[in-house]
């Protein structure tokens, strides 16, 4: 599946959560007393072109093989239609992984991807491939699975297998979907460790898999300790196909055929595993200098989004100070309104009353100065 993705996905998300502490495990556990590699499955796309199905499945390591059947809501893998016939034609258990993009609707990538997908082709529960959120919210991100994953349940009536990185999960998909069945990738000799009590069924240790047949290297994985074939097989549907011998399929030819000793894993030489080293280290600078960029991006909108924040609180402070202020000079010109309405009510009155007592003072004097009447 998509390394250069999940490599960027997995460099941000280790900056988001620390990364869970490792458990080693001994090469015993990963290679048989001959230095044999151990695997359990593959998953193919047309990375790996034409692959030679009569060599790939006389590989007994190889229980199963998840192919690429589409990508968003458009892209269709070319090499599936003859990678999923060849597959079970030669016995292999075939399942098909979708490649989740953000730039399209959840509605139209599960339409492409029933478009190609048949229901009574598969042997394994349906795979989808969460690699990136660029654009989605962690939220968004979340809705987005879910959704897809309750529609790929209806339609083939078992619940989705969901392939990621152990970084990716533990940071963006934890722990809503703890309970699903969950394809880690981990390219590393130490175990994939999950937060949230969540189990993974199966670990992808390695994309350089040399596998007779195939001329390219091969995602390799294996089953978790206790897990099995039966915890992929779709509960509904086709039996699983048996490893039988029958004659090359007419309508999509054969690459040519190669005489083997034994389909046998071609194991790296001590300078293919320093060249890999190497790589690996520039690889993982190259990653951590992208996740301090982006971190420090995170930084930045951060810090602008508090000053925001802050610039709103001050200037709805300021309008309520404002709005107080003006309520209290309201207040105050009613109160001397009311104030002036008294005085010139208690001015009428006075006035009033000095008229009247000059009235009752006039009638006195009248009274006074009147002649008497002669008798």
């Amino acid at each position: 599946m998509r390394l250069a993705a999940l490599a960027a996905v997995a460099a941000v998300a280790a900056v988001a959560t620390a990364s869970p502490k490792q458990i080693d495990i001994e090469d015993d556990q990963l290679y048989r007393n001959d230095q044999t590699l151990v695997y359990d499955g593959i998953d193919v796309s047309s990375y790996q072109k034409d692959i030679d199905w009569s060599t790939t499945a006389a590989d007994k390591n190889i229980k199963f093989v998840y192919v690429k059947a589409t990508e968003g809501a458009t892209f269709t893998s070319r090499h599936y239609r003859q990678n999923i016939e060849n597959a079970r034609r030669y016995g292999v258990r075939v399942g098909s992984y979708h490649f989740l993009r953000t730039g399209s609707s959840i509605r139209s990538q599960f339409e492409n991807f029933i478009r190609v997908v048949k229901k009574e082709e598969q042997d394994l529960v349906p795979l989808l491939d969460v690699e990136y959120r660029r654009g989605w919210t962690n939220q968004q991100l979340r809705d987005s699975v879910k959704l897809f994953a309750d529609l790929l349940e209806q339609y083939y009536g078992c619940r989705p297998m969901i392939y990621t990185s152990s970084s990716f999960f533990n940071s963006y998909l934890a722990p809503d979907f703890a309970s699903y069945p969950l394809f880690i990738a981990r390219y590393s000799k130490s175990r994939p460790q999950l937060t949230h009590g969540a189990k993974w069924i199966l670990w992808q240790f390695s994309e350089r898999g040399r596998i007779q047949g195939i001329d390219a290297y091969v995602d390799l994985c294996r089953f978790n300790t206790g897990c099995g074939l039966k915890d992929i097989l779709m509960k509904k549907g086709i039996p699983a196909g048996r490893r039988r011998s029958v004659a090359p399929p007419t309508r999509v030819p054969e690459p040519k055929q190669r005489r083997v000793q034994a389909a046998q894993p071609v194991p790296l030489t001590e300078k293919q595993k320093k060249e890999l080293e190497k790589k690996e280290k520039e690889k993982q600078k190259e990653l951590e200098k992208k996740a301090k960029l982006d971190r420090e991006a995170w930084e930045r909108a951060q810090k602008e989004a508090q000053k925001k924040a802050k610039e709103e609180a001050k200037r709805k402070e300021k309008e309520r100070k404002q709005l107080e202020k003006e309520q209290k000079h309201q207040a105050e010109l009613q109160r001397r309104a009311q104030q002036q309405q008294a005085a010139l009510k208690a001015a009428q009155g006075s006035k009033a009353s000095t008229k009247k007592r000059n009235q009752s003072s006039a009638d006195n004097d009248d009274d006074l100065y009147m002649p008497t009447r002669k008798r």
